[in-house]
């Protein structure tokens, strides 16, 4: 794989460097959501197409753990790719046919992209779970409502309360709770897609938004979650609730309010 673009001390979006196509590409994402890595891929995607590309990767610098790597399709970048690359930023096509410019204006959306993510995640993310807090879903659940009342574009809300968490850190301690709550955010992780949005939405009670669904995929990730609960070697019981869009509602709020109902029906709870 050759090398495409040195980074430029100045990279400019005018001129010789200006991209119309990464240009008009961004604009497309920022109407239908916030940049993400998702992003990411989507240009380093277009960028192949436009040249004709077999393969791409993307260096970005990262202060808190070094460079990161993104490769075209979400392919991994195995060792000996990686050492072969190095930690310098860039943009490394095959075949390198790619005007230097070019590469420096796609590594440049890529590191602004990245740095926007890596600040949204910190702002974002729940300390104990490390899962999406609450702000981040209320956003991204805004987002997804948006979506499917324009294009009507199906998505699942489930609500998920753990059974007797009170009881828990009465008997045997905060310690032991916050354990637990960690060990509940590592499966609700590892049982979503990339898609989807996982959440601690407070206290003992997770949401998580499961996009491009009708309804009933969200069974699938109800077992994905049972099993690495299991793995984890805990008992951890939970009720969930759901709505769907647009089915029941494309307004969040109404979303939330169909879900908790659900849910506090399952448990046998009077609605507060």
């Amino acid at each position: 794989m050759a090398i495409g673009g040195e980074a430029m001390d100045e990279p400019e979006f005018i001129g010789e460097y200006y991209e119309p196509w990464l240009f008009k590409t961004m604009l497309k994402e920022l109407s239908e959501r916030e940049l993400g890595v998702g992003f990411i891929y989507s240009i380093l995607n277009r960028f192949a197409e436009r040249h004709d590309l077999t393969d791409v990767v993307v260096v970005v610098d990262d202060d808190t753990n070094g460079s990161q790597m993104f490769r075209l399709g979400g392919a991994q970048v195995p060792p000996t790719l990686a050492a072969q690359l190095g930690d310098a930023p860039g943009v490394y096509c095959e075949p390198d046919v790619v005007p230097a410019a070019e590469c420096d204006a796609v590594r440049t959306a890529c590191q602004l992209t990245f740095s926007l993510h890596r600040a949204r995640f910190g702002a974002e993310r729940d300390a104990l779970t490390n899962i999406a807090n609450r702000r981040a879903f209320d956003r991204e659940l805004e987002l997804a409502a948006a979506r499917s009342a324009r294009s009507e574009q199906a998505f699942t809300v489930v609500l998920i309360d753990l059974d007797g968490f009170k009881s828990v850190n009465d008997k045997l301690g905060h310690d032991v709770g916050d354990y637990l709550l960690r060990q509940f955010g590592f499966a609700l992780r590892k049982s979503v897609r990339q898609v989807d949005t996982a959440a601690r939405y407070g206290g003992d009670e997770f949401a998580v938004i499961l996009n491009d669904t009708k309804g009933v995929e969200w069974r699938g990730f109800h077992e994905r979650l049972r099993n690495n609960l299991l793995s984890t070697g805990n008992v951890i019981e939970y009720t969930v609730g759901i709505a769907t869009a647009p089915h029941d509602s494309t307004n969040p709020t109404e979303l939330l309010r169909i879900a908790d109902i659900d849910l506090y029906k399952k448990k046998g709870k009077p609605l507060q």
